[in-house]
């Protein structure tokens, strides 16, 4: 037989058999490979069957690991067709992640969606924040029904969730992971939201600390903190039974995470305005307020936030008496 290309340890091996029960069984499985390991022919189809023998059949059983124990010339010949299929598809998902990016920028947050999910058992973290990404903001349409929207959320949830055990240091699952904890605690009640609150800053605080010049995860800050210093009376006092000390913001925190989203990427999102606007007036500021507020009345609509971003705005100019 030919040398192993990667030969694990014996002590390596022994450790994929901890769940054999009873223990007499792994003494026994441990002498046979340290009596067959070098001369079997074929070990990875020698160790399935003695883990098969082994292991009781309700036992589930990672074989990932009998890949190494291949001889040199089945290695190569049989990794180079995992190579070539993995090639192939690490492009096909490349190229729709591409398209599911083109399709959410033109709002078709569905489509998006579609274009991933052949991919999504895949379990690649480019893929699922995405997922999730396009499922929360199809959700938010007003043509989807509640129980529709209860399902695409926790379907995102379940995603990004799921990203986030795959690789907890990127910027766009902790963004993205912010806004559907928030989004899923508000279906469990006023309490469960608020015990999330600080999870969803921490959230969007590692985000921009993995990535400060993503404008929308500033814009997300700057509504968490506006949210918590407009929060009302008996909000406050739900916050007081579960918080020995409540999550705490201000109108100044508020503005200083909206006006760096626009200076980082000005006039990006229709929101971000309206939100400077409304966080202005609250700091006594109608004057300034009224520039950001004719700003968000007359940017461009290509979505239906942007249509009910300029109605709000308008009323709100219209309270100011300021319509020019």
């Amino acid at each position: 037989m030919l040398p192993f290309k990667r030969l694990l340890t014996i002590n390596v091996i022994t450790g994929q058999f901890i769940h054999l029960k009873p223990l007499s069984k792994f003494s026994s499985v441990l002498a046979e490979l340290k009596l067959n390991l070098i001369k079997w022919k074929h070990p990875s189809k020698q160790i399935l069957r003695l883990s098969r023998q082994a292991v009781k059949p309700q036992t589930p059983l990672l074989l990932l690991w009998t890949v190494p124990f291949l001889s040199s010339d089945t290695a190569v010949k049989e990794g180079s067709e995992v190579k070539k299929m993995s090639n192939q598809q690490k492009k096909e998902m490349n190229d729709a992640i591409v398209e599911s990016d083109e399709l959410f920028e033109s709002n078709k947050y569905q489509e998006a969606t579609s274009a991933l999910l052949p991919f999504k058992d895949i379990n690649d973290v480019e893929v699922l924040w995405r997922i999730s990404r396009a499922q929360y903001k199809a959700s938010q349409s007003s043509s989807v029904s509640d129980a529709e929207k209860r399902q695409m959320i926790q379907e995102a949830y379940d995603s990004i969730t799921k990203a986030m055990e795959l690789n907890d240091s990127h910027w766009a699952v902790h963004k993205w992971m912010s806004v559907l904890l928030d989004a899923q605690s508000s279906y469990d009640g006023i309490k469960a939201r608020v015990t999330q609150l600080e999870n969803v800053k921490r959230h969007m605080l590692k985000a921009v600390e993995l990535n400060p010049t993503d404008a929308t995860t500033h814009y997300m800050l700057g509504s968490w903190c506006y949210q918590i210093a407009d929060m009302s009376w008996i909000q406050r006092k739900i916050a007081a039974t579960i918080f020995a000390a409540p999550p705490t913001s201000t109108f100044e925190e508020a503005l200083h995470f909206f006006s760096k989203a626009e200076e980082i990427e000005p006039r990006f999102y229709s929101q971000n305005l309206l939100m400077l606007g409304k966080t202005l007036l609250k700091l006594q500021k109608p004057k300034e307020a009224a520039q950001y507020l004719t700003l968000a009345r007359d940017y461009p609509s290509s979505s239906e936030e942007d249509n009910t971003v300029r109605k709000e705005a308008t009323e709100m100019l219209k309270k100011l008496k300021i319509e020019d």
